[in-house]
């Protein structure tokens, strides 16, 4: 498989494929446990093959080590993804094994909620594996709380006075989505969304007053901000070259495609927060969960701090924002290994 020869070019720490229910691939990716145990969601997705589902296991279990550094916890970067459709495919067996997975790596690995699985299914796989999060709290609103943070840390970098005034377009109107949304709105911006599902776009337009848009048209907008919040790898170079907004925020993680899309963003002059520190919110929710902390709303919020400290490094360093957060983020965890 190509994701098991990549392992040591990108310095992974374990890669555990096990075929389970019906021959559906369970994939488990631990990317770095150097400031503690790798926690990260289960995701539950059809990918055209099981090389893509590893994949983008690894890029997500990477970004997870960057997010947990960023946001001061104790943990490590991992993600484990179900190659298998989470509308007809789904079982309680088919969770069960993804858990006796999980139970294998003996504690190394912490699940949480991600695309495709909630609290239920976390009870479920907590019945296999030795330590879960999300099985007693929906991540979901910490991590709109902490999108918005980190837009309203963009609007300030750019000389506005917070959300309140902003048009932001939203593309998904999952329980994230739906959370930024409300969030925005609340705040008095003006909010543009889309999702493929009609009905998760009525709730958007009637609940929190946001105007529907059309998913081929979302990114391309006459927005301020833009903001993806479904799948990953959606701002391609050519996408960045239709882009009208003068941010890219989001809460999908790995919204870029490739460095290209990024140094595309740089050339614009568009202002972009990776999105492994603008969404960070779900998975400092996650740990307070495991560690029985109720005090981390603050944290949550302080994901501003951190948007202002990477685009003034980038600015200052003439680097793009994507580099100057992975190099907080590593000096941060080599501080930690050399110690």
């Amino acid at each position: 498989m190509s994701a098991i020869n990549s392992l040591a070019e990108q310095d992974f720490e374990q890669l555990s494929i096990q075929r389970v229910e019906n021959g559906l691939a369970s994939i488990i990716a631990v990317h770095d446990t150097t400031l503690g145990p790798a926690l990260g969601g289960v995701r539950i997705r059809r990918y055209e093959s099981d090389d893509a589902a590893a994949a983008d296991a690894m890029r997500l279990a990477r970004a997870m080590t960057y997010k947990a550094a960023l946001a001061g916890l104790a943990l490590g970067g991992g993600k484990s993804v179900i190659n298998a459709d989470p509308r007809s495919q789904k079982t309680r067996a088919l969770l069960e094994a993804h858990g006796r997975h999980i139970g294998l790596l003996g504690g190394r690995y912490i699940p949480g909620a991600d695309m495709g699985t909630g609290p239920a299914d976390l009870k479920v796989i907590a019945e296999h594996a030795p330590r879960v999060s999300s099985d007693g709290r929906d991540p979901s609103p910490y991590t709109a709380r902490g999108v918005v943070a980190s837009i309203s840390a963009v609007a300030d970098h750019l000389g506005r006075d917070g959300v309140e005034g902003l048009r932001v377009a939203v593309q998904g109107a999952g329980n994230v989505g739906l959370g930024i949304v409300e969030l925005l709105s609340a705040a008095g911006a003006t909010v543009l969304v889309a999702d493929p599902d009609p009905e998760r776009v009525r709730l958007a337009v009637e609940g929190f007053g946001a105007q529907a848009s059309s998913l081929d048209e979302i990114l391309h907008t006459d927005v301020d901000v833009v903001c993806p919040a479904g799948p990953g790898l959606v701002i391609d170079e050519r996408a960045v070259d239709r882009l009208k907004a003068v941010a890219l925020v989001g809460a999908a993680n790995n919204m870029l495609a490739s460095q290209a899309a990024g140094d595309a963003l740089t050339a614009r002059g568009i202002v972009h927060v990776p999105d492994f520190v603008s969404n960070a919110g779900g998975l400092i929710s996650c740990d307070a969960e495991v560690n029985g902390l109720t005090d981390f709303v603050g944290k949550v919020d302080r994901i501003a701090d951190v948007v202002m400290e990477i685009l003034d490094r980038a600015r200052v360093t003439g680097v793009d924002t994507s580099t100057a957060a992975i190099e907080l983020a590593e000096r941060r965890i080599a501080e930690v290994r050399a110690a």
